[in-house]
């Protein structure tokens, strides 16, 4: 979703952040461009981030590479994958510069256009699900020179690691465009393309908006638990799926507050709600507007803090479980102590059952807060 604050400048048409969900729209809009392409040398190269992302488009670029292009796609993978037939691979490692890129390039002789944005490694808030908020800074064109341009650049940052055939299937492509001159009217069609991006861009706001306001009021998901209001598991799995390995940086926090479950046999509802309405408290006071507090047993509690850096996540635990000692000084006066694991990581699914096992060695031996590395 391109958002309000990020609307393109003179001299910088279609430039600004893009959620996740906009640049597929936009995306496929290309692909479709390249489909519908006259018979001529043609060439495609999209930068997918991770293998699981190209196999939801596999169909279309196996149908591009069947009409005659020239297909390349970058992964970040270890071991060269299982792609259609036509469809070329450049392996990416973790560090590599184009690792965190999301790109399309569709050249020819008569038209080109290209989409290049750079992951943020944030989140929009409010976002549905962490995927489809993710944000992304970039351009996007329907002019061949532009998509000339993105050619040249990848070809220069790529020309060591591709095949021989590969390379001069792309320097074909090049040399048969410089012999047709820029095609005419481009210009004159991006005026409507950013008008129907832009509204196609407020109508999904608007919806998203809407419902994120009926899930607050209605819950029909079961996604909040009753008694203190926190978020629930069926929550975090709905929240982060699809979610792909070695992308967005999640920070996690799991506290377990020692004795939590006893309260409500010790000294009644009444005060076991206010207890577990006070740990809540404690929680919300540290939080972004893109961290969720998601509560995962009697004692449990998860915090998720996307992009945050690993000194931000400790001393998010440090003050919560300084704040959570607190408690007994308000009602019901009870004594809570609170353990906490935390970590920052990019592993899918979640590490989970690593920060458990670390939160209760913390918790045995009464030592506060462990932050766990990867």
């Amino acid at each position: 979703m391109q958002t309000r604050d990020s609307r393109t400048e003179p001299g910088d048409e279609g430039s600004g952040t893009f959620t996740k969900q906009l640049l597929v729209e936009i995306s496929h809009a290309m692909e479709r461009f390249a489909l519908a392409g006259p018979d001529e040398p043609r060439l495609v190269i999209a930068m997918f981030q991770r293998l699981a992302y190209f196999r939801r488009e596999a169909e279309m670029y196996r149908r591009i590479a069947e009409r005659g292009a020239t297909v390349l796609v970058g992964l970040v993978e270890q071991f060269p994958p299982d792609l259609p037939p036509g469809v070329r691979h450049l392996l990416l490692g973790d560090g590599d510069e184009l690792a965190r890129e999301w790109s399309v390039t569709v050249l020819g002789p008569h038209g080109g256009a290209t989409l290049v944005a750079e992951d943020e490694e944030r989140v929009t808030p409010g976002a549905r699900t962490l995927e489809a908020g993710r944000r992304f800074h970039g351009r996007w064109s329907f002019r061949r020179r532009d998509a000339y341009a993105e050619v040249l650049r990848l070809r220069a940052a790529t020309s060591s690691r591709l095949p021989v055939d590969t390379l001069r299937a792309i320097d074909d492509v090049l040399s048969a465009v410089v012999t047709v001159p820029e095609p005419p009217g481009q210009e004159w069609l991006d005026a409507p393309l950013r008008f129907l991006v832009d509204r196609m861009d407020l109508a999904r706001r608007g919806g998203d908006s809407l419902r994120g306001r009926l899930d607050e009021i209605a819950d029909p998901a079961g996604e909040r638990d009753p008694r203190t209001g926190l978020l629930t598991e069926r929550f975090l799995r709905r929240w982060t799926a699809g979610l792909g390995p070695g992308t967005l940086p999640l920070g996690l926090v799991l506290l377990r507050v020692d004795g939590a479950a006893e309260l409500r046999h010790r000294y009644g509802l009444r005060a076991e709600l206010a207890a577990m309405q006070g740990v809540a408290q404690c929680f919300a006071r540290q939080l972004s507007d893109v961290d969720r507090v998601v509560r995962m047993g009697h004692e449990d509690f998860l915090a998720v803090l996307p992009a945050r850096r690993p000194d931000e996540v400790l001393r998010f635990s440090e003050e919560v479980t300084r704040q959570i000692s607190t408690l007994e000084q308000q009602y019901p006066f009870v004594p809570l102590a609170g353990a906490a694991a935390a970590t920052v990581t990019r592993q899918r699914p979640l590490p989970l059952p690593a920060l458990a096992d670390q939160v209760a060695r913390v918790s045995a031996a009464r030592a506060g807060v462990s932050l766990l590395v990867g």
